[in-house]
């Protein structure tokens, strides 16, 4: 575990170095301040749309990140060559999947947190009601979600270039969140081999929309079930675990 979490420190200090995400929080910062201005001018509802568009932003920023950092590690390292020194090293491939993953989840997790730390100054600032309870699963689901995103993505880069990777984990986030429930329909509804196919389907792709509380939260209703909070998170162990072991496999038979 040692050699885990090497990697994933190291991968902590590229994002403290990295540009990006100071750019991305300056950016939130902004358009929160901007909002909330307006709402200062007495704009009716603009309370609503600091809790709405914060929240999606703190979520679609933090997958970014998330994607861009996962996406880049094992082709970035195979291309520059910087991986055979961990390979000559007494740590199998199965390893460095794990630390590029929980390297990943660092990241991403530390980003979230920044920018949810920011997004709770503008929600307190609205006025509403605090459901502290809300706003701590907010967090939670926030974090799982990433989770799962750092899991795929790595398990496309173990196939993919780094550039195609990025394509199609975004691709593949909107058209999911887009489209996830239409394809749930249509497995009802339609007959035969094409409910077959849309079930199938349906089912085996990871559902963000689990994780989404942006609703919940712009409207400060009351909290979710304990239970619903264990299902999420048992289902994204799960799906995760899933992938990283397809990884190691595949990862593990790559010529290098």
């Amino acid at each position: 575990m040692r050699a885990v979490y090497v990697i994933a420190g190291g991968m902590v200090k590229e994002l403290i170095r990295k540009k990006d995400f100071y750019v991305l929080f300056i950016l939130m910062l902004a358009l929160l301040g901007f909002l909330s201005s307006q709402s200062f001018f007495q704009i009716e509802g603009i309370s609503r749309y600091i809790r709405d568009f914060g929240y999606s932003m703190v979520v679609i920023f933090s997958f970014l990140i998330t994607v861009m950092t996962a996406a880049k590690q094992l082709p970035s390292e195979i291309e520059s060559k910087t991986i055979y020194p961990l390979l000559a090293k007494p740590i199998n491939r199965k390893t460095i999947i794990l630390g590029k993953y929980f390297g990943s989840v660092f990241v991403s997790i530390l980003a979230f947190t920044a920018l949810y730390a920011m997004y709770l100054v503008f929600y307190m600032a609205t006025g509403e009601k605090k459901v502290l309870s809300l706003l701590a699963e907010g967090y939670l689901m926030g974090g799982l979600f990433l989770s799962l995103v750092a899991a795929l993505v790595i398990f496309f880069s173990t196939f993919l270039t780094m550039s195609a990777n990025v394509a199609i984990s975004i691709l593949l986030y909107f058209m999911i969140n887009g489209f996830s429930q239409e394809l749930r329909n249509l497995s009802y509804l339609s007959k035969g081999a094409a409910s077959y196919v849309a079930g199938a389907i349906f089912y085996v792709i990871p559902h963000f929309d689990f994780y989404d509380m942006r609703v919940r939260l712009t409207h400060s209703w009351d909290a979710l079930p304990a239970w619903i909070i264990l299902a999420v998170s048992a289902y994204t162990i799960v799906y995760a675990y899933f992938l990283l072991h397809i990884s190691g496999m595949i990862f593990g038979k790559k010529k290098l």
